[in-house]
This record gives C-alpha cells, structure tokens and sequence, in this order.
C-alpha cells in the first residue's frame, strides 16, 4: 500500500529525527572516537584529529580553545535555523576566495563579495548562505555560537579594512584583525548535507538589538532591524569566506518540519 505523500514526509521526519537520538546517544557513551568515525565514512569526512588525544565531536564539541591538534577540521557549533537551535557539523577547513584582495593571513576579508567559488563547487547556485550577526560593542556577550579566539574550521584572522569607516578605525588598523565573536544563521538546511557556505556578516552595535537578534535566530529578526536607522544593525555585508558544513538532522527543538527560506543575495 503506498502512503499519501504528507504522511510519507512525516514518517520520514520522525526517521530522521528517531535516527539523530540514536546516533547522539551511542556518541554519548563514546563507543566511537573521532578516529573510528573518520575512518568509516571514508576520506570524504576530513582528516583525522592528530595528537595524543582524539576528541569525538558529536560528544564534545570543538567550537573554540581546544589545540588544533586535538580538534583538527572536525567539529560542532551551535547555529540557529529560521527560529530554531540546529548544529553545524564541521568537516573542512574554511576557503577564502583569492581572486579577492586581503591583508590578512588568512586572506579573507570582509566588504567585498567572493568573486570565485570553493574548487568542486559549479556556481553560486550550489551554496546557500551563512549569516553571522557580530556584535561591535564591550563587552560583548557571553553566549555567542562562537567566542572570539579559535572556531571550529573558521579563519584565526580577517581583513575589515574595508568597512573600516564605520567602524571608526583606520583602515590599516584593520587589514589583518583576529575574527570577532559572533553567532550563525542559516535559513535553509540543504536536506542536512554539506556544502559550502558563503559568509554575509550582519554588524550590530547596539546591544539590545543583538538580544533581540538572538531571541528570534532568524534572519527575519535581523532583517526588520536593519531597516530601523536608530536600531544599529547592517544589511548582510558580503565576503570572500565560505565555510563548509552539514545541519545535523533532528538537532533542532522539536524536529520542526522543513521551512527554509531561500536567500537572493543583492547584486554586487
């Protein structure tokens, strides 16, 4: 008997959401180590971590201080999915795209859009945008995805040379900066599998409106803001950084259904 097509997606749903427990509680009592995984699902998963020590990233997850070594292209952050908590499993290191002019070791920067897509990747078409809201204020908040300082398969350092006029800073002074602490917003999940994700920064100066951004983890929340001049938040700011990762299924708050929300980038 086949089933009517709404309650196939359902049943498919409740799969991946039953299949994502499963996975996180077999993770949790460390039957498997970074190691092990990397070696099952084949050379495509990333290099394995090196060291004394291997971290399993769905049991502690590597988003910021532990030595690269120890947390080497593997890792998980937190990110938010059109109002809801997903995870970001990473599994790459970061491409800045060369054909763009930087200062910074990394050769990434902000300010200018990518003119070249990651090797492997056809076009534009084949990525879906990352939105990360950083707040331009002190202190900052403490419960950003991301704390200033190491970040899972993110640059140690970027160029905000040229944005420097409003951030009231010479652009010198810019050209090679550590990355700033900042959180993630997707708002579509690419049925949950990898892919490379071009970096559109939202810069946000006035704390409140970062609370606000955080309250609703979407990029809506940051959108209606930006058009209130006196609420202290940018457009998307493009950038030459991709970043390459995978939602992890059944990690959002209740399993929500699909509702993703394409993104148009404007025109450079």
């Amino acid at each position: 008997m086949r089933l009517p097509a709404p309650t196939r997606a359902r049943l498919t749903r409740l799969a991946a959401c039953t299949a994502s427990v499963t996975l996180a509680a077999v993770s949790t009592v460390g039957l498997a180590s970074a190691d092990t995984l990397t070696r099952a699902v084949g050379d495509g998963f990333g290099p394995s971590p090196m060291g004394e020590r291997t971290v399993q990233p769905l049991v502690n997850p590597c988003p910021t201080g532990e030595p690269e070594d120890v947390c080497r292209n593997i890792g998980v952050t937190d990110g938010w999915w059109n109002g809801h908590d997903v995870k970001f499993l990473y599994t790459q290191n970061f491409f800045c795209d060369p054909g763009v002019d930087s200062g910074a070791d990394s050769g990434c920067e902000v300010g200018e859009k990518f003119k070249n897509v990651p090797p492997g990747t056809t076009s534009e078409e084949f990525t879906d945008p990352l939105f990360i809201p950083v707040p331009l204020f002190n202190p900052a908040p403490t419960n950003l995805q991301c704390p200033a300082g190491p970040c899972v398969d993110h640059p140690m350092t970027i160029d905000l040379s040229r944005i420097a006029g409003a951030l009231g800073a010479s652009p010198d002074a810019l050209k090679n900066v550590p990355v700033p602490g900042h959180d993630h917003i997707i708002t579509h999940r690419n049925k949950d599998r990898p892919e490379w994700w071009p970096v559109y920064v939202v810069g946000v100066t006035n704390p409140d409106s970062f609370a606000k951004i955080q309250q609703g983890k979407d990029l809506a929340t940051a959108t209606r803001l930006a058009q209130d001049p006196n609420a202290g938040v940018t457009a998307p700011i493009p950038t030459n950084l991709f970043l390459w990762f995978q939602t992890l299924a059944g990690t959002s708050d209740d399993c929500p259904p699909d509702t993703d929300q394409p993104y148009t980038a404007p025109r450079s």
